[in-house]
């Protein structure tokens, strides 16, 4: 526990922040990103995803994208 928090935690940690910079710059699909990180459902990596962020993640990915596109404007 050097880092201060469980394993498991940490690794749930480092997967979401993985996880928001795809939603950010890829067009990979919910389903190909939770594949890609461990997941082996959707369902289980939305609502970690969920539970990390407070958001799902095609919320999320539409919210920054939206962001960013007016920051563009």
């Amino acid at each position: 526990m050097r880092a201060g928090v469980a394993p498991l935690a940490y690794l749930t940690q480092w997967r979401m922040r993985l996880a928001e910079r795809a939603l950010r710059e890829d067009t990979l699909a919910v389903s190909g990103l939770a594949r890609r990180l461990g997941y082996t459902s959707d369902s289980a990596f939305s609502n970690a995803f969920k539970r990390v962020t407070g958001s799902a993640p095609n919320v999320y990915r539409s919210t920054v994208r939206g962001r960013s596109q007016l920051a563009a404007e």
